[in-house]
């Protein structure tokens, strides 16, 4: 019975361990590009229209109270850059939870000006998932900078006073063409 008991207990492990992470076919090693998101109506979209120009993915959720601030604030930024240079994204985490039917009437009282698109679990937890004691949690809100390839140049974490200004700086950077 001892050698039962370890074969249970090693299969229970594992199945543990893979359930929380997933296999390169289930999106850890996907490009940005190539995540399947949906758009708020449902209809099944992804980022590859943004190849070639930088990509701000500003994540959020409508039970994030420091999202109602953050949100219009990086949103309004698109504005002052052109949109075949750099474009911003929303993306909502609500995707991952059961809070999604209050998704339309956030984006109602948000006004954006940006398209809004949906996270699944997989691409909720790449972008917002973070590793703290009792499991991973996700952490909003969070602004993603990645260059035309889709490649991480820049991530602020939270709520941050400095983030505006800081990311506005990321930007006019990358457009000029120097280092990242």
């Amino acid at each position: 019975m001892p050698s039962r008991s370890r074969t249970l207990f090693a299969w229970l492990t594992f199945a543990a361990i893979s359930c929380c992470f997933p296999a390169a076919g289930n999106g850890e090693d996907v490009a940005l590009h190539d995540y399947v998101l949906s758009q708020v109506d449902g209809k099944e979209t992804n980022l590859a229209p943004y190849k070639g120009r930088i990509l701000v993915v500003e994540m959020f959720a409508t039970w994030c109270p420091p999202c109602r601030k953050d949100l219009p604030e990086i949103a309004a930024l698109q504005a002052g850059y052109p949109t075949d240079k750099v474009a911003f994204v929303a993306v909502s985490a609500d995707g991952a939870s059961e809070t999604l039917p209050a998704l339309p009437k956030f984006l109602k009282e948000m006004d954006l000006k940006i398209p809004v698109l949906v996270g699944g679990g997989i691409f909720v937890d790449r972008f917002a998932g973070v590793d703290k004691p009792g499991g991973r949690q996700v952490l909003l809100p969070e602004t993603y900078v990645f260059d035309g390839a889709g490649e991480i140049v820049a991530r602020y974490v939270g709520e941050n006073k400095n983030k505006k200004k800081s990311l506005t700086d990321q930007l006019d950077r990358m457009i000029k063409g120097e280092a990242k």
